[in-house]
Order: C-alpha cells, then structure tokens, then sequence
C-alpha cells in the first residue's frame, strides 16, 4: 500500500532543521529534535564511554558526536548533506512518520515523485505534542523500505 505525502507536515521542517543543525554542528539543535528513547540511547552509550553516570548540560556536544559523525558518514560528508532534498512527511499511524531523502535534488531540479529514487528514509515519532527524530524507527523503517540508514552506525 502506497502511503501518500503531506506536504504541510511538520516532519518536513523538523528534517531540514536537523541535517541542518548536523552541518552546522549545532549539537544542542541536534539533540533538541531527537526522541526521549534516542537521547538516552546516546547518554547511555556517552556515560559508558566516559565512565560518567549521568549528562550535563555542557556535555551535549559529547553526547551527540557520534550521531553526527554517523550521519555525515552516512550522507557522503558534510558538502553533500546540503544537498538532500526532502519530501512531504508519510505518516505511518498516530505516533510515527518518516520524509524521504533525495539525493542531489540541486542538481536535478524540481521534480515529480515517479522521476526521483530516495536515497534514505528519516522517521519520526510523536511525543510530548511534537515530532521528533528516532533512531529506532529510522533503522526499522529504512530496512523495510531496503534503504540504507541515514543516522548509520552510532557507537
């Protein structure tokens, strides 16, 4: 079943600032749009690599430099990142939506749907009244949609 875009979705916005906030290096915009269960997913993986128990505010930085280093891998780097397009939001059900990355839209134009391929998929969950980046349904839906995963591999 084909799920039809939104094009007035805040996923949309919300996925431009985030790549964004990764060129720009912005650590506290970055973490600002990832979910509560990625956030502690990255605190967690931050608080075992230095031995710390809990993340200060000015530990963000820290925390996210994985991610961001991950996604720029992922992306082909911080030049091409600019580069990405994003579609209108797909919502999945209540809780969960995802935009499509396409690659070198700069390049190509305008386009319609059929004429264009994703390169990645980007999902979001819903919590707290806002739209959010998960690392966990990015990964789920990106396999399902056999696309590789835009956030990569954090360690």
């Amino acid at each position: 079943m084909k799920i039809e875009p939104e094009l007035e979705h805040p996923a949309q916005g919300i996925a431009s600032a985030f790549l964004r906030a990764i060129v720009d290096d912005d650590a506290a915009a970055v973490f600002e749009r990832l979910s509560q269960r990625t956030r502690g997913l990255l605190e967690g993986l931050h608080a075992a690599r230095s031995g710390g128990a809990l993340v200060a505010e000015r530990d963000v930085a820290a925390v996210v430099a994985p991610l961001r280093t991950s996604v720029v891998a992922a992306l082909g780097g911080v030049e091409r990142i600019g580069r990405f397009g994003v579609s209108g939001a797909r919502v999945v059900d209540r809780h969960t939506a995802y935009v499509l990355l396409l690659a070198d839209v700069e390049k190509e134009g305008l386009l319609t749907e059929d004429d264009w391929r994703p390169a990645h998929l980007l999902a979001f969950v819903h919590e707290a009244r806002d739209w959010v980046v998960d690392l966990e349904r990015t990964a789920a839906l990106s396999a399902d949609a056999e696309l590789p995963d835009p956030l990569g591999s954090v360690r």
